[in-house]
């Protein structure tokens, strides 16, 4: 080949290469979801949007990111072992990067809100338990594809949280609760001390006393368990959560992550790119034990609600709790 065109070719490549590198870092970059959409103007002033987290002050990075965000969790309400329907999981984390700081705060799925001006018609429904407002918003959805109904109802318990405790979100994650056997059995079970033997008719199995590694079946028995009363519950889920958390620290495990990611990721809805997910593995990895808080709505601040076994709630005392804790303004 002559030199000119030997030049010519190894131009070619380099752009060639460059702009794959281009490509790849886009994709990596690129959210796996949609964001949420706004909130309707029938929220209070102080919730006039989902995302109302005050910009970063802080220009400092901690795994890539600076400031905080608001983080809605939700587990589907799929595989409700009772048949009553409702998700079993919503809780809002906090992760700051620039202060190393992760709160994970709970929402019991007894309490009474309010869903007026939330879309849930065809029978309207304007009140209803915060676990419901999942369900009732997947059922309305016109959409056929799993992720996008989990979206509409994702989507729905923001807008609900906004509307009820004027609390923003910033990015979602929501997941198939029927699929976490899987995903535990998949990163090799988990290690956990057990408190006390723990049994529910409901779950069929004896969770022992101790130190033990759960299976994934033995994981999901424990977190649904409720022989005595869903505070008790949520109690048991921040023990597996803090487990859990240990469970990834594991340098071999931190470095599958994506992977694991990948291999379950028909079952789990977020807004989150492949590059802000790393950046949350890394903050998991990287904020010490005492940055870590897990608090939620006290069962203190409760009382009977307008159907059995609701719970209306205490708005003072839950806005300044979240107040102190970084999760609103």
């Amino acid at each position: 080949m002559k030199p000119g065109k030997a030049i010519g070719a190894g131009l070619l490549v380099i752009v060639g290469v460059l702009g794959l590198i281009t490509w790849v870092a886009r994709v990596y970059r690129a959210p796996l979801g949609p964001a949420l959409q706004a909130p309707p103007t029938t929220i209070s002033p102080t919730a006039q949007s989902v995302s109302t987290l005050a910009p970063a002050t802080v220009q400092a990075k901690e795994c890539g990111e600076t400031g905080a965000w608001n983080v809605l969790i939700l587990g589907s309400d799929a595989g409700d072992l009772r048949g009553t329907r409702g998700s079993d999981l919503t809780r809002m984390l906090r992760v700051d990067f620039s202060n190393q700081k992760v709160t994970s705060y709970s929402f019991p799925r007894d309490l009474w809100v309010d869903t007026s001006g939330l879309g849930l018609t065809n029978p309207t429904i304007d009140a209803t338990r915060l676990g419901m407002v999942l369900y009732e918003a997947r059922s309305r959805s016109t959409k056929t594809d799993f992720r996008e109904t989990m979206r509409d109802g994702t989507n729905a318990t923001a807008l609900m949280l906004a509307k009820n405790f004027a609390i923003g979100t910033d990015h979602y994650l929501a997941i198939d609760l029927a699929q976490i056997p899987a995903m535990v059995d998949a990163i090799g079970g988990v290690p956990i001390n057990i408190p006390q033997e723990t049994t529910d008719p409901w779950i069929g199995m004896v969770i022992s006393a101790g130190q033990q590694t759960l299976s994934g079946e033995e994981f999901v028995a424990y977190a649904r368990a409720i022989p005595d009363s869903d505070y008790a519950r949520i109690q048991r889920n921040n023990l597996l959560l803090e487990a859990l958390r240990t469970k990834l620290l594991d340098p071999e495990l931190w470095v599958r992550i994506p992977g694991l990611f990948s291999q379950f990721n028909e079952v789990i809805t977020t807004d989150l790119s492949p590059e802000q997910i790393n950046h949350l593995a890394c903050l998991m990895k990287a904020v010490p034990a005492e940055g870590v808080t897990q608090d939620g709505v006290r069962e203190e601040w409760t009382s009977a609600g307008p159907e059995a076994g609701s719970l209306l709630w205490d708005k003072l005392s839950v806005t300044n709790q979240m107040t102190e804790l970084g999760l609103i303004p």
